[in-house]
């Protein structure tokens, strides 16, 4: 019910915006770039801090994959083999500005009333791309709510698209990664206040707590969407402007999740993730899917009713993971290298998150594409679709699985 009127508020507030002229005063009036060019600007009070080095990131992807791998009307590209990945940052603003009151972008706005390109975030839902900066949704506003004044210093965890709908795999991948290159760059013990799209997400909560940052420093875009510091800190994309994910990222996440707290109750080593409690993406078949895989041994869990912790404890020992794609297969960043995911698609999301996480962790990665009853030709369709898994298929793939895994499935069932 909460994301529900969350997202009703969020339309309603874009047809405002685009329409109703107020405060317009707080629309920027151009565009910075770069992020070091402003910092290198004569009487600038923004200040630049280089962490990774550029690089070039490469991603084996099996012929096979990429020939089944989805594009809808043309719109969606295959998975990327190679990506050129810019230097990851943190740029301090002094009275900067942050505004986010939509899914689809992030305005990071120096003093100057100027938008800082690079460290805010532009999505085209029509396209499923990054825009340009000068494309921000900002600059279409007539209607602006005036900025909540924060004396100290605020940290921006925001990375826009799926993150800002509260969606755990980009909260994990995009906006916790964020903390690494604060700390990086020497700031992290100067930040007062963490930016977040919505604090009354439990995994917000108990992520951050992982980092001895408890709520009362955590600011809440969803009722303030506008704020302005003493200084904010932003940061670039975790992922660059493209789709890989930074070995860098993977580290920091495991370096604050592991080694996994203790829980209340045990988990085996061979685990298969239900998304029966989502709104999408079931397995039609799940009864007859369940029954094959409690012959070699599986457990079923829905992770939703699970505390972090609980899920940090669940994937840190396993060793095969049958799931079909969903954003609580990000948990796997804690899975010890070695570990073996069987990612179940639906024929018209096929998608290669997944391949590319498992390839940053050294877990190897099998999958199966399923029968599709209703199969959508278009994405925002397609990720909830259905599926029906070929139990004689998955079998084989277990067994593969199985056979790979051999003394390390019964050490951690021990």
């Amino acid at each position: 019910m909460h994301d529900a009127l969350l997202r009703a508020r969020r339309k309603a507030g874009r047809l405002l915006r685009e329409w109703v002229p107020f405060n317009s005063q707080y629309r920027p009036t151009g565009v910075h770039t770069s992020s070091w060019v402003l910092a290198t600007l004569p009487g600038s009070t923004a200040a630049y801090y280089g962490v990774v080095p550029p690089y070039i990131s490469r991603l084996v992807v099996p012929n096979d994959f990429y020939e089944q791998a989805s594009v809808y009307e043309g719109l969606h590209d295959k998975p990327h083999r190679e990506e050129s990945v810019p230097e990851a940052f943190v740029v301090a603003l002094r009275d900067g500005r942050v505004y986010a009151d939509n899914f689809n972008s992030v305005a990071i706005i120096a003093a100057d009333n100027k938008l800082v390109g690079d460290a805010s975030f532009q999505y085209s839902k029509q396209h499923w791309d990054l825009t340009a900066p000068q494309d921000n949704n900002i600059f279409q506003q007539r209607y602006f709510v005036p900025p909540l004044d924060v004396p100290g210093t605020v940290c921006s965890l925001l990375s826009g698209g799926g993150a800002a709908s509260g969606n755990y795999y980009h909260w994990l991948i995009d906006s916790l990664p964020k903390l690494y290159l604060v700390r990086e760059a020497g700031l992290l013990d100067t930040v007062d206040y963490f930016l977040v799209y919505d604090k009354s997400k439990r995994f917000v909560v108990d992520s951050l707590a992982a980092l001895g940052i408890g709520p009362e420093r955590i600011l809440d875009i969803s009722t303030t969407p506008h704020i302005r510091a003493r200084r904010v800190l932003a940061t670039s994309g975790v992922r660059g402007r493209l789709t890989h994910t930074p070995t860098w990222a993977c580290d920091f996440l495991r370096s604050i999740l592991l080694p996994p707290p203790p829980v209340q109750r045990s988990f085996g080593p061979l685990l298969y993730i239900s998304r029966r409690d989502a709104p999408g993406r079931h397995v039609l078949n799940e009864p007859e899917v369940e029954a094959l895989l409690q012959e070699y041994g599986f457990e079923t869990h829905v992770l939703t009713p699970y505390t972090q912790d609980e899920k940090t404890a669940l994937f840190a020992q396993a060793r095969i993971i049958v799931s079909p794609v969903g954003a609580g297969l990000a948990n796997i960043v804690v899975s010890p290298p070695g570990a073996e995911l069987i990612e179940l698609f639906p024929t018209s999301f096929v998608v290669a998150d997944y391949l590319e996480f498992t390839s940053r962790l050294s877990i190897q990665h099998q999958y199966l594409v399923c029968e599709t009853p209703h199969a959508s030709t278009t994405r925002t369709n397609a990720q909830r679709d259905d599926l029906r898994v070929d139990t004689a298929a998955l079998r084989h793939l277990v067994e593969k699985a199985l056979s790979r895994q051999g003394a390390a499935v019964v050490t951690s069932a021990s």
